[in-house]
């Protein structure tokens, strides 16, 4: 993952490595973060969550890659202001928050935070204009390809219910959004699954 063999060494001398099953929960809102998570194998679903419970997909973290939120709290000491759930059954690698300062002294854990951060704002402008701009429609189709392509799988094992919490929409909504979907042939209803048949627009 990191070419500089001290900073290779510290990771492996340092970092705890921890197993998860889809559908875990590693972070909650208002969490305080100790640990900064890189995913070597799976992948995290990042969600932001309201006062309500109300909750909004924000991206996925796929290998090699970390959480911009944890480093920008670790940063400034600030609890969590988002839910991480496992994806996909994941393995990663928990980084003591105390090392995201101290190993600024190597370059190129600047340039893997930087880029982190970056990616995310990147992703972050992304759902907003999707959220701002688009019809539910296309929304609930973008969220479907994404989670496909997170987890290489063209099945979900989702109810319409988790689909409607994640975006943060009437369930009945999502139904009837989904028979529209599976009578274009996009997807096959199943219960407790949803199959993409395709993930073109």
């Amino acid at each position: 993952m990191f070419n500089d063999e001290r900073l290779r060494q510290a990771v492996e001398r340092e970092a705890v490595r921890k197993h998860l099953k889809a559908g875990e929960v590693l972070m909650t809102v208002g969490e305080t973060i100790t640990h900064i998570p890189i995913v070597v194998s799976g992948s995290l679903r990042v969600l932001a969550q309201n006062d309500r419970g109300e909750e909004r997909f924000l991206y996925h973290i796929m290998p090699g890659e970390s959480c911009a939120m944890s480093l920008s709290c670790c940063t400034g000491h600030q609890p969590s202001p988002v839910v991480a759930v496992v994806e996909e059954d994941a393995e990663l690698l928990m980084i003591p928050a105390r090392f995201m300062e101290e190993w600024m002294a190597y370059p190129e854990w600047r340039r893997y935070v930087s880029d982190t951060q970056n990616q995310r704002f990147n992703e972050l402008l992304e759902t907003i204009e999707v959220v701002a701009f688009s019809r539910l429609d296309e929304q609930l189709w973008k969220y479907l390809v994404k989670r496909a392509q997170a987890t290489g799988e063209h099945t979900l094992k989702v109810t319409h219910q988790d689909v409607a919490q994640e975006l943060n929409s009437p369930r009945e909504v999502i139904t009837r959004l989904l028979h529209q979907l599976a009578q274009r042939g996009k997807v096959k209803l199943s219960r407790g699954s949803i199959t993409l048949l395709t993930t073109k627009s």
